[in-house]
């Protein structure tokens, strides 16, 4: 194809005058200028040349055709371009999907083998230390735009599998924007602000993809801007500095793989431990998975109220049973007894937020804080009691007040609500009193 030879001419040009001739990410909006000059002077001359002018249907065809021979991100140059798109799931070369405002659907786009997906994956990888190849077949990094990328080489994935989550970190800047959506009634928001300000030890729980970290992400958001804050994932996601807005005095670490010798490694746990040498106000850890669990409840009980992470789980209550799980798997509690861990919880954990997520008839998918309760201090059993304030009641798609007076807060909740400067009876005032008010 005449067209394509005379971009890759005029990109190979580009290339030789510049220090460094790799391909990247960041090259794609001057080569997407040149193919579209390109397909501009074709039109120009064709008529000339007795050449069929091309539909607008064609010329996009010829496009993106072209412009996935040459840019450096391949087909997905104008599906990653698109703040709209949430995801890119790529099931080898041919069969590329995009979710859109919470609908799956076709792409349309292809690559012309997988070693060109590959390819594609290696430059969205970058120059980090993040390596795909037969030796090391799987991989999740953050790209140099925040979005977390995960792909998985044949022969452990048939075919090669590639997932890009986009964080949209423009589209949500305050938990306004979680209750215009839907996600949450408008009479939660002034609670949960006066949470995070009265400085209530929070847990995040929810399915994958139910939304955890936009909402960690949007309740940081309420911290006061002169508290110091350190953020611990194991892939960067929460962005506090580069979201709109952004927040100053905000470290942000993130765990490592060890290398192909083994070495390197840095755990979330001893980044938990490196952060309370780092005099911070608040600690927020991206997500508990191991004996960092530990750590993490200690920190919410040495001056670090206010502090919070995220879990894995498929309810309020089922949060809590998974985070006194993790705790146990800590060598120094290899021989508690379940009653006094659960003696913890009740003493650290504030406020669980859970989060479902599921699709609807239309395909779309709809994600909602299904139960906010409170843990009161006091344990049945072997676990803290969690009283819940609402429940989403996805019958009538609707929440519904669980508590028949608000007034009736666990004492160790008002009273960190009242020394934070948060007037509990003014809150009140604003929320609804019983079921019925909903």
């Amino acid at each position: 194809m005449a067209l394509l030879a005379a971009v890759q001419t005029q990109v190979a040009s580009e290339l030789t005058r510049r220090a460094d001739t790799e391909l990247k990410a960041t090259d794609r909006d001057w080569i997407g200028d040149m193919v579209r000059q390109e397909i501009e002077r074709y039109h120009a001359t064709a008529p000339l040349r007795h050449m069929p002018v091309l539909s607008s249907e064609a010329y996009e065809h010829l496009r993106l055709r072209i412009l996935g021979r040459v840019a450096p991100l391949g087909p997905l140059a104008d599906l990653l371009a698109d703040p709209l798109v949430e995801e890119v799931i790529v099931n080898g070369p041919k069969e590329v999907l995009v979710v859109q405002d919470g609908v799956q659907r076709t792409s349309g786009v292809t690559f012309e083998s997988e070693e060109a997906l590959l390819a594609t994956v290696q430059r969205l990888l970058g120059s980090g230390s993040s390596h795909l190849d037969r030796a090391s077949p799987m991989v999740t990094a953050t790209m140099e735009d925040g979005s977390r990328i995960n792909a998985v080489l044949p022969p452990v994935a048939l075919p090669m599998a590639v997932t890009i989550r986009r964080h949209q970190l423009a589209r949500f800047g305050r938990l306004t924007d979680l209750a215009t959506l839907g996600t949450l009634p408008w009479e939660l928001v002034p609670f949960l602000q006066a949470a995070v300000r009265g400085r209530l030890n929070l847990i995040v729980s929810g399915s994958t993809g139910s939304g955890k970290t936009t909402l960690l992400r949007l309740l940081i958001s309420e911290v006061p801007s002169w508290e110091r804050i350190i953020t611990i994932e194991d892939q960067r996601e929460l962005h506090l500095r580069t979201a709109a807005g952004g927040r100053l005095n905000t470290i942000s670490l993130e765990a490592r793989d060890p290398n192909t010798e083994g070495r390197g490694e840095v755990t979330i746990q001893q980044l938990v431990r490196n952060a309370l040498r780092q005099r911070p106000d608040r600690i927020f850890v991206g997500e508990c998975r191991g004996s960092e669990a530990l750590d993490v409840v200690d920190a919410m009980g040495t001056g670090h109220d206010g502090s919070g992470t995220t879990l894995h789980a498929n309810s309020a209550r089922d949060a809590v049973l998974r985070l006194a799980g993790l705790i146990r798997r800590h060598p120094a509690q290899a021989r508690a007894e379940p009653s006094a861990i659960g003696r913890e919880l009740a003493a650290k954990v504030d406020l669980v937020v859970h989060l479902s997520r599921w699709r609807r008839p239309d395909g779309r998918d709809h994600r909602v804080i299904q139960a906010v309760g409170l843990v009161t201090g006091q344990v049945e059993g072997d676990m803290p009691i969690i009283e819940s304030i609402c429940h989403y009641r996805r019958a009538r798609a609707s929440w519904q007040w669980d508590l028949t007076r608000l007034d009736d807060l666990p004492p160790k909740i008002g009273e960190k609500l009242e020394s934070s400067g948060v007037s509990v009876e003014h809150l009140l005032r604003g929320l609804p009193q019983t079921a019925s008010d909903w």
